[in-house]
C-alpha cells in the first residue's frame, strides 16, 4: 500500500517524531540534496499522529521553523562568509537556476521570497540571490522565508488531512473529534 519513500517515512516519525520533520524540513531548506522527500515525511507524519489540532501543531511547526532556519543557514553562509552553494555536491543547483532566482528577486523583493517558499520546487532558491545582491537584513529574510514557508506547510496540512480521513474508518473519524479540532 505505502511505497518505499513513505514506509521510511512513517518508521522516522514513529521513531523520532516532529525531531525527523524538522530535521528534514532544515535540510531541504539548506538546499541540502534530498535525502527522504520532506512532502511525503510530512504528509505520514500527520498521518501518524492523526488529524487533531494538537496533534499535528508540533509537526506543523517543526516543518516550518525547519525549513525557516535550513534556508536562514543558507542565507547566513552566503553572505558573511561568501560560500558559493552551486560549487557544492550535495546541493543540486546550477548557475541559471540561481540567476532565475535572482531576478525574482530584482523584481519582486521580499514578497518573491515568501511566493516562492509556498511553491514546490522554487523553495529556498532566493536565500542565495537576496543574500548576495541586496540589503535585506537576515531577521527580514527569515521572517519573508517563514511567511512562505508556513503557507507551503498548510497546504501539505490539508493534503495530510486529506489522506489520514482516507485510511482511517469513520469510527476512528468520529471518536477522534477532528471536527471539534477544526
Amino acid at each position: 500500500m505505502f511505497s518505499a519513500h513513505a514506509a521510511t517515512a512513517l518508521a522516522l516519525v514513529e521513531s523520532y517524531g516532529a525531531v525527523a520533520v524538522f530535521a528534514v524540513f532544515a535540510l531541504e531548506g539548506a538546499l541540502v540534496g534530498k535525502v527522504l522527500p520532506a512532502r511525503t515525511l510530512f504528509v505520514a507524519a500527520v498521518v501518524a499522529v492523526g488529524v487533531e489540532a494538537l496533534a499535528v501543531l508540533p509537526v506543523f511547526a517543526a516543518a516550518v521553523v525547519g525549513a525557516t532556519l535550513g534556508q536562514s543557514v543558507v542565507f547566513a553562509a552566503v553572505r558573511r562568509f561568501d560560500v558559493d552553494p552551486a560549487s557544492l555536491p550535495l546541493v543540486p543547483v546550477g548557475e541559471s537556476r540561481l540567476a532565475g532566482a535572482g531576478r525574482w528577486f530584482d523584481r519582486w523583493g521580499l514578497p518573491a521570497v515568501a511566493a516562492s517558499n509556498a511553491v514546490p520546487g522554487t523553495r529556498g532558491w532566493l536565500a542565495v540571490p537576496t543574500a548576495n545582491a541586496s540589503s535585506v537584513s537576515a531577521p527580514r529574510f527569515a521572517a519573508a522565508s517563514l511567511v512562505g514557508s508556513a503557507a507551503y506547510v498548510g497546504a501539505l496540512l490539508a493534503v495530510g488531512v486529506a489522506v489520514a480521513l482516507g485510511v482511517g474508518s469513520a469510527a476512528d473519524l468520529l471518536g477522534a473529534g477532528w471536527v471539534a479540532a477544526i
